[in-house]
């Protein structure tokens, strides 16, 4: 404790007595930071995309006019034991046809000249997200085709294909630049916590003639690595707060003409909370691997 105590003090007092280095570190730190918290705010707003699109992948059971109510309550049944399928909906004859005419609104005419309604009564039903959904979706689909009381099923094939295929890539492609970006940003860290400690290579190698030991040398800039680390962390949220307000003012309108029931988000609470404490183990892990090279290099 009384070790974290003094490396504390020392910290501010680098700080203090070095301000325009940390700055310039503060300041780099942040611009790290933005890039990386830049890259999750699209992350958060390209998933909840990916989450309306996601709802759409439906399998469609289009129901015989004459289906019994018996046959009716034994699809109502397997569907129900289906563990993958996450929500069913069923649309009456009488909904399906008043959807369709406000649909196409501009066909009224021709729609209220048929006299009776085409469409028939069906069951959509929603599955829940897996490797195998297409799979499942297909096999489940056979099953129900052989079923009584159905006309057809559809559930779009080839566009369910793409898309699966669409969301391993973006998850991927996702993944891959969010931890280039992280190595990126220790290995800046780390370079910028140098100059911190260029600055005093007199005052270290004195401390290392007289004897200090290496733990003694290390933690104020540990500490001071961390410190700038957060400081930095902290007004790079600010910068994207700003950024995420004009693009809300600019395109949110856009955005839900678009794409239904979509709004811009901010970063996830969660996400803020990682970034923090992210950003002090970064700050520990790239003044860690300076002041080590450093040590060994003088030591030596």
């Amino acid at each position: 404790m009384k070790l974290l105590t003094r490396a504390f003090r020392i910290a501010f007092s680098n700080i203090k007595s070095s301000i325009d280095v940390c700055a310039v570190s503060v300041i780099t730190i942040m611009v790290a930071f933005s890039i990386l918290e830049l890259f999750l705010l699209v992350f958060a707003n390209l998933n909840s995309l990916v989450e309306t699109w996601n709802k759409q992948v439906q399998l469609i059971v289009y129901l015989d006019d004459s289906v019994s109510k018996k046959d009716q309550s034994t699809l109502e049944n397997l569907i129900a034991n289906n563990k993958n399928v996450q929500a069913t909906s069923f649309v009456s004859k009488g909904q399906a046809w008043t959807d369709f005419k406000k649909t196409f609104s501009d066909k009224a005419a021709i729609l209220n000249s048929l006299g009776f309604n085409p469409l028939p009564a069906s069951l959509r039903l929603q599955f829940s997200y897996s490797s195998d959904r297409l799979k499942a979706i297909q096999k489940f689909a056979k099953t129900l085709e052989a079923q009584n009381g159905v006309e057809s099923v559809e559930y779009g094939k080839s566009w369910i294909l793409k898309f699966e295929t669409f969301l391993a890539f973006l998850r991927l492609f996702l993944l891959a630049v969010g931890g280039l970006l992280i190595v990126g940003l220790i290995l800046i860290i780390s370079n910028t916590i140098k100059l911190s400690i260029y600055s005093r290579k007199e005052e270290i190698q004195l401390m290392a003639l007289l004897g200090a030991r290496p733990n003694f040398i290390k933690w104020p800039f540990l500490m001071e690595g961390m410190l700038q680390a957060l400081v930095g962390a902290l007004l790079s949220l600010g910068v994207i707060k700003i950024v995420y307000l004009y693009m809300k003012v600019q395109f949110q309108d856009s955005m839900a003409s678009l794409f239904r029931g979509i709004y811009i988000q901010f970063i996830p609470d969660s996400f803020a909370i990682y970034i923090l404490a992210g950003s002090l183990f970064s700050g520990w892990l790239g003044s860690y691997i300076s002041i080590n090279r450093f040590l060994k290099s003088e030591l030596k």
